[in-house]
């Protein structure tokens, strides 16, 4: 039988090849393919060679008890499609880390200190961009009742072909009586603060900048906050947009820290700080399996075994639980059991109205919530 008359739209090799063309030709495989080229014939070899072997390899880890997990190894790259999508490994690994030193706040502060235009025209450099996050740093601190914060500066907003950098502070207030209100004269203050900041810094003669500020005390915007600062922003087709005299200044912030700690939140000091006040600086990280360094079946540590190509992955003994990552039939079993078993003569009656319930608001059905790992909740309108 020749190709065309296998072709057919009810044959198997119809849909496969129409598979393939679809993957072929997706978005994220375009994009994929037109940084790895622009990096490759500018001399950014190495980088390039990091996004194409993205996702192909994977860590094999094993506790204590024989207990065993595989999860996929990324480039953590901002402008791999891959690193760059929300919910990657890299969004998740900055999220649950800033979760577990935020999320305890009885208020989260957020400020967002913009640069005027002329600023990011000039591509600042890393020792520029570093300097003038420690200010923001200052003046949340002068300002308010806070024992450390995180910065992470925004290189783009919404808009593509433009750099507009914008520096954004999450922090903890406490001791305010449940709230983070602040006068409208200090907002005015903190503007003046920042405007004269950068006029001095950059040698501009600017007005009056902009400083955005708002303050949570629901957790569940406290979460949506910290994902949306923690997100990648120059991602693969933002990159594409930009000149090239962009792209190589952004390129040449390769080893800037841009998400910093400071205060007792610190690298160095916020374990014991937590610790101090009772709170798991741990929690939400080993809640997301592919991040948990403990094993959810006997609570002992993973160890590291070796690197395997996920092809190599026994799909016999081992599950895909999600994107990222596999993990043997025990710890499969335990994951799924969590919830316990349902009780009965109540599914029975309602799982196909909650079933279409929830479908139509986009949820998976209310019994299912508590067998959702992070990674699954993160899209959860709050």
């Amino acid at each position: 039988m020749s190709l065309t008359e296998q072709m057919t739209p009810d044959s198997s090799t119809y849909v496969h090849i129409q598979g393939k063309l679809a993957q072929t030709f997706s978005p994220n495989t375009l994009c994929k393919e037109w940084v790895i080229e622009w990096l490759a014939k500018n001399g950014y070899e190495k980088k390039a060679l990091r996004i194409t072997g993205c996702g192909r390899k994977a860590i094999a880890l094993q506790c204590a008890n024989g207990h065993q997990k595989r999860v996929r190894m990324t480039c953590h790259l901002e402008i791999c499609p891959t690193c760059g999508e929300k919910r990657s490994l890299a969004h998740r690994k900055r999220y649950t880390r800033a979760l577990d030193r935020l999320l305890w706040a009885p208020v989260l502060g957020y400020m967002v200190f913009t640069l005027p235009k002329e600023v990011s025209d000039s591509l600042p450099s890393k020792a520029e961009l570093s300097k003038i996050e420690k200010e923001a740093v200052k003046i949340v601190k002068d300002n308010f009742n806070t024992p450390g914060c995180m910065v992470r500066a925004h290189l783009m907003g919404n808009e593509i072909e433009k750099l507009h950098i914008h520096v954004n502070v999450l922090f903890p207030i406490i001791d305010t009586n449940g709230t983070g209100r602040v006068s409208k004269e200090t907002l005015d203050t903190l503007r003046k603060q920042w405007t004269e900041i950068v006029n001095k810094q950059f040698n501009l003669s600017v007005k009056m900048t902009n400083v955005f500020y708002k303050f949570d005390t629901n957790h569940r915007k406290m979460k949506h906050k910290i994902k949306y600062v923690t997100r990648a922003v120059v991602v693969a087709e933002k990159f594409l947009s930009l000149s090239n005299e962009a792209k190589h200044w952004y390129l040449s912030l390769s080893g800037w820290h841009n998400t910093r700690w400071y205060g007792k939140l610190a690298n160095c000091k916020y374990k014991d700080y937590l610790k101090e006040r009772g709170i798991d600086h741990t929690a939400n990280r080993e809640q997301d399996i592919a991040l948990a360094k403990q094993c959810p079946v006997c609570s002992s540590k993973f160890r590291y075994i070796e690197v395997i190509p996920c092809g190599d992955i026994d799909r016999s003994q081992f599950r895909q639980i999600e994107r990222d990552v596999w993990v043997d039939r025990v710890i499969f079993a335990v994951m799924m059991n969590k919830a316990g078993p349902p009780s009965a003569g109540t599914v029975k009656e309602n799982k196909s109205k909650s079933k279409s319930v929830s479908l139509k608001k986009g949820r998976l059905p209310p019994q299912k919530y508590k067998n959702l790992t992070l990674f699954e909740t993160m899209d959860m309108k709050p």
